[in-house]
């Protein structure tokens, strides 16, 4: 099979399966205390999030500025805390910039949802670790461990997690953000390798209105983070959708 009809059957797969997932029933915020009246494209946003999350599939969400896709990712965990009842972690990780943002957003659309935004320097940060690491020895009865966590969603930056992998990546997340996502474009980079390579977090949604900046290699190296085991190379991926300014650049796409 070569790799164009994988990357097909792949698709053919999950959009025979997606057939499977209830679509019926309207997405009702409120019912996982969502306060925020979600716009038609925002709800269907996270229809398609909730569908591909019941069937395994790691996705790219590439909404352009200002078409709200931190609230669709926020609904979307609110989802899995109420509807699911899944206890997280959620990690979402951004940059330094937006997390207020976050905060912001959680405290006024998704205030079901605990959130620890980690930030701050060095001394603050080992304070907070020390909290949590308390909470979870006190509630270390209980039969699944992640819902010890004194938190749902916990924010913090790519340079933090950089910083404190040792840390997080003893965390079994089971859902993790990464805004702008463009910044896992250069494979080779410290970030890509070790969010990859050390972290617990199989399930993953990035958020970015520019999937492809530069070149074809960088919209492969978002898609290869989110599926590796489906996109393969870089030189498989380039080699079937060849790059601009070839005669058949993006045929296939």
């Amino acid at each position: 099979m070569s790799y164009l009809q994988r990357l097909k059957a792949a698709a053919q797969f999950i959009l025979s399966r997606d057939l499977d997932v209830e679509k019926s029933s309207p997405l009702d915020g409120a019912e996982f205390g969502v306060t925020a009246s979600l716009k038609p494209h925002q709800v269907e946003g996270v229809l398609w999030l909730i569908r591909r999350y019941i069937l395994g599939v790691n996705v790219i969400l590439g909404d352009e500025m200002g078409l709200g896709k931190t609230l669709q990712a926020l609904t979307f965990l609110s989802y899995l805390k109420v509807r699911q009842m899944s206890p997280g972690p959620f990690l979402v990780l951004c940059p330094l910039s937006v997390t207020d943002g976050w905060v912001s957003e959680i405290a006024n659309f998704c205030p079901k949802l605990r959130v620890l935004r980690y930030v701050g320097d060095k001394e603050f940060r080992c304070s907070q670790r020390k909290t949590v690491y308390e909470h979870v020895k006190q509630q270390s009865s209980l039969l699944d461990a992640q819902s010890a966590f004194p938190f749902d969603v916990f924010l913090t930056t790519y340079d933090i997690a950089l910083m404190d992998q040792d840390f997080l990546s003893q965390v079994p997340w089971h859902y993790a953000i990464i805004d702008e996502a463009q910044r896992l474009k250069n494979p080779s980079s410290v970030l890509y390798d070790v969010l990859e390579q050390r972290f617990v977090m199989p399930r993953r949604l990035l958020l970015t209105g520019t999937p492809i900046q530069n070149n074809l290699s960088e919209l492969w190296a978002l898609m290869h983070f989110c599926m590796p085991s489906v996109f393969g190379t870089s030189e498989q991926f380039l080699s079937t959708f060849k790059e601009a300014g070839d005669p058949s650049a993006g045929w296939h796409l």
